[in-house]
């Protein structure tokens, strides 16, 4: 495996240690993919699995993105690749959250120096809600567009559901807003200015083969430019997504948002995307997630237990007895959780200017009834997807 502390870089971008044998292809700018079709232009972002490009679709004369999967990553992306053309090919056309999921534009594979890699080409996407939330002063949207777009993301699952299919891994981070195109030209509307760092050897020495000669920075997008108010958002990632009918044994979604059936490791259903909804619009809406962990989700227990009210005790005993749990939870309350209504009352208005504050105590009670629907322990007492769209309680005149 590379040494990152024997290269010079310049830029922040991927783990440097990923162009191996299996791992990132190496993408320069103006390469073509596709026998020409596509010319990369920029670099959107990047994950664990993939890089992903701003790219020129020279047969449409659009500008697209360009998710380059790892070379050893084709099973786990040929999923997620199978599980949104299962709900393009719906017959749902004509509801009304179709477009919340994103569509796929093309796919084919690219032969590199570290392998064989998947192309998936998507419409052209912009930041996501995390990254919108970052920009803020006060690290959170403002209260009208977190309304719209809790809407929007509620309907987006349960269409999903209505196709068979459940997310498995709703946050902030796969919230992305959509990039209108300037008239005539499709273009991109977000700073393209791009930052490259080039790639070295300390001592001097070649670079090894699938290493690229520099990274891009990801660019920086203008959140001026941005549609901030109409609340369209695109619901994306789609890699621990499964089929409503066969359910799995195991998803990946951060720490912090993992459904109580995970933490304790009992069978999981559809109903752990209606847990990562309530916690996402907490989120959106206060600036903050309802429960928080860095590494041990069953930390999480007493916090569920303090914010919701309690947790079935016979599932602490069959943990403790299976080995899920090494000991007993710590039952010691903590004053950074309290009851959920209070909870919520603490994260909206402490700390924050008046001026900053667009609900009231009132509205806070009424997101409070509507997070009681998702955020409840057991997973066969939450409310449907189909059922919350249906309860405009909260999202009433949005």
């Amino acid at each position: 495996m590379l040494d990152p502390s024997e290269y010079n870089i310049g830029v922040p971008a991927e783990d440097i240690r990923q162009y191996c044998a299996g791992g990132y292809h190496p993408v320069h700018l103006h390469d073509h993919l596709k026998d020409g079709r596509y010319e990369v232009l920029n670099k959107l972002g990047f994950g664990a699995f993939s890089t992903v490009w701003l790219a020129k679709d020279h047969l449409t004369q659009r500008h697209v993105s360009i998710k380059i999967v790892v070379a050893n990553g084709l099973e786990t992306q040929s999923h997620e690749l199978r599980m949104l053309r299962h709900v393009q090919a719906s017959d749902l056309h004509s509801h009304p959250s179709r477009s919340c999921v994103p569509q796929i534009l093309d796919s084919f594979f690219h032969d590199g120096p570290n392998g064989r890699h998947l192309c998936v080409v998507l419409e052209l996407l912009g930041p996501s809600l995390s990254w919108i939330t970052k920009k803020s002063r006060i690290y959170r949207i403002k209260a009208d567009l977190a309304r719209r777009v809790a809407a929007r993301i509620v309907e987006a699952v349960a269409y999903l559901h209505s196709c068979g299919v459940a997310h498995g891994d709703i946050h902030m981070g796969n919230i992305l807003l959509p990039l209108p195109p300037r008239p005539g030209t499709g273009s991109l509307r977000a700073s393209a200015s791009t930052q490259i760092g080039k790639v070295s050897k300390k001592d001097g020495s070649p670079l090894e083969k699938g290493v690229p000669e520099y990274l891009v920075e990801p660019l920086e997008y203008d959140i001026s430019e941005l549609d901030l108010e109409g609340g369209d958002v695109r619901l994306v990632d789609f890699g621990s997504a499964f089929f409503t009918s066969s359910t799995p044994t195991m998803i990946y979604t951060p720490f912090s948002l993992y459904p109580p059936e995970l933490v304790f490791k009992r069978p999981l259903t559809p109903a752990v995307d209606i847990w990562n909804l309530g916690c996402t619009l907490y989120e959106l809406t206060l600036g903050r997630t309802p429960f928080e962990v860095a590494f041990d989700p069953p930390e999480l227990i007493p916090q569920h237990k303090q914010v919701l009210g309690s947790v079935p005790v016979e599932w602490v005993r069959e943990a403790l007895a299976n080995g899920v749990l090494d000991g007993k939870p710590n039952e010691n309350p903590t004053d950074d959780f309290l009851p959920l209504e209070e909870q919520i009352q603490r994260d909206y208005f402490d700390g924050y200017q008046s001026e900053t504050l667009q609900l009231t105590r009132e509205d806070l009670e009424r997101l409070g009834r509507y997070l009681r629907k998702m955020l409840v322990v057991d997973a066969r007492q939450r409310a449907t997807a189909a059922e919350l769209a249906g309860d405009t309680s909260w999202t009433l005149g949005v």
